[in-house]
């Protein structure tokens, strides 16, 4: 299925996937599959931020919505992807 991965805030990792949104020919069903396929596909450097130490999606490090609509929690990381989905990963950012 074709899952869109956008990449907000990220410039590094837009640099090293080649543009703020990529088309995935994606062969899992979940959210955590998608995000460790995407850094399986671009490598460690990827990798090394989209995961943690226990290969999980680091959700402590940035956030992911879905369709523009609903927030993904650890808790909901198993959630199962559709044909079409949009899946944006924004980095964190704090201010005062």
């Amino acid at each position: 299925m074709a899952i869109s991965v956008e990449f907000l805030s990220l410039p590094n990792v837009v640099r090293m996937v080649g543009g703020k949104t990529i088309t995935m020919d994606f062969s899992g069903q979940t959210v955590e599959s998608l995000i460790r396929q995407v850094a399986e596909k671009y490598g460690k450097k990827v990798e090394k931020f989209l995961l943690d130490e226990s290969g999980r999606p680091d959700l402590m490090t940035f956030r992911i919505l879905l369709n523009k609509e609903e927030w993904i929690q650890s808790g909901q990381l198993q959630k199962q992807l559709q044909d079409g989905d949009r899946v944006t990963v924004m980095m964190l950012v704090a201010g005062g």
